[in-house]
């Protein structure tokens, strides 16, 4: 095993290069071979140069989260559909997430009249014909993924709405940190009344990530004042984000797989927050819910983080738990929470969940029936003080979101 990578020493255990020459050395005369390389070789040219410095073509090339590689056929990375640059017998796309483009979208405009790589199933088109689909709703029937719920909680927050009321703006220092302490006491009495365990916290600013780990602890403390019984006494809570070195990011990891603290505390529940890391790739062990303190992002992105909780070891039995929280504006109440304003954020997520198969084959089962389950769950009054929670929210359990497709084409 060779990997195309700058990672060193420790932080992995196979021989690494960036160096043409080096690789190109190292794979000489092998009768079998397998070479990992990250989708920045592909944009950097190193395989590019590699093949042509005298780096024999592949067998197979397995392109893993395929969907990277799909919109504008002149980004860098879909080098890898050219058989003249990056010669190989068969290519294996697989995705979770096949995304169809067409000439005109606005996100991946290149130049007039640039052609598209789309995740058509087309034995003509870059990706080839589609040679296996495994459902979600397949893949949980026989226990390969874990079957989940969506529990919706409903937080009436009187600081917050009472900032909206005076006029605050959303981005003021007043309203982000009343909404940032309505959803960490949302998320810790969601979690003690729900049973969680291990929850990924997902964010879209770096800076709102970092302080809702570091609030968490105080949050949970208060509340565990409030009421021994119910809430965790110890819990752990850290942050990730792309600027972290993977010998940190394992630590983390590692801890929150195993609840137990860096100085050997161990802990009824953990909580990891993350900004655009923990996604494509990343195995979130004993990770039994995710919660998204903002559902900001794409639909791909979305998906990915559903995928975390989902992950299980063969016959572990868990249910997995999305829990979205949504903060209600003055005046509302949860009983007309899914007609309101803060419930697009949820809907974003599963309202265009048919989406992401492509077609909408399979889908989010549950928009196939009109007035699908909602159940009380849990609801968050008074979230900055602590108040007990209300019967208010909504749990809302779907079958089926999304699937698994595997593309095969040969040259």
């Amino acid at each position: 095993m060779i990997g195309v990578s700058s990672l060193r020493g420790e932080e992995v255990s196979f021989p690494n290069t960036t160096d043409v020459d080096e690789l190109v050395e190292w794979t000489r005369g092998l009768d079998k071979v397998t070479v990992y390389a990250t989708y920045a070789s592909l944009g950097l040219g190193t395989l590019e140069r590699a093949h042509a410095g005298g780096l024999a073509a592949w067998d197979l090339i397995v392109v893993d989260e395929a969907h990277r590689v799909s919109g504008r056929i002149g980004k860098p990375w879909a080098v890898v559909h050219d058989n003249q640059k990056i010669p190989s017998l068969r290519r294996l796309y697989m995705t979770a997430t096949p995304r169809l483009w067409q000439l005109g979208d606005e996100d991946e405009a290149g130049a007039p009249g640039e052609l598209v790589a789309s995740m058509e199933d087309d034995p003509e088109g870059p990706f080839g014909s589609r040679c296996f689909t495994l459902t979600l709703s397949e893949a949980i029937d026989r226990g390969i993924c874990a079957p989940y719920q969506v529990v919706c909680v409903d937080v009436t927050d009187t600081a917050l709405q009472a900032a909206q009321l005076l006029g605050a703006e959303g981005r003021s220092a007043e309203v982000r940190g009343a909404r940032l302490a309505a959803l960490q006491t949302a998320l810790v009495k969601a979690s003690a009344e729900e049973n969680f365990r291990r929850t990924l916290v997902f964010h879209h600013v770096v800076k709102e990530a970092e302080a809702f780990a570091a609030g968490l602890p105080d949050v949970a403390a208060q509340l565990h004042a409030s009421d021994p019984v119910l809430y965790p006494k110890t819990i752990w809570a850290d942050w990730l984000c792309g600027d972290h070195k993977p010998l940190h990011r394992r630590r983390l990891l590692g801890e929150f797989a195993a609840g137990v603290a860096t100085d050997g505390t161990v802990v009824e529940k953990c909580f990891l927050c993350s900004v655009k890391v923990l996604g494509e790739g990343v195995d979130t062990k004993n990770c039994d819910s995710v919660y998204w303190a903002d559902v900001r992002g794409s639909m791909p992105d979305l998906v990915q983080a559903v995928g975390r909780a989902l992950r299980m070891h063969p016959g572990e039995g868990k249910v997995a738990s999305l829990v979205v929280p949504v903060l209600l504006d003055p005046g509302e109440t949860a009983d007309n929470m899914l007609t309101s304003r803060p419930y697009n954020g949820l809907a974003k997520l599963f309202r265009q969940a048919p989406l992401l198969t492509g077609h909408g084959e399979e889908g989010f089962r549950a928009a196939r029936f009109p007035g699908f389950e909602v159940r009380p769950v849990l609801g968050v009054r008074g979230a900055q003080r602590g108040a007990s929670a209300g019967p208010a929210s909504r749990s809302i359990t779907p079958s089926a979101m999304s699937s698994l497709s595997i593309s095969m084409r040969a040259p």
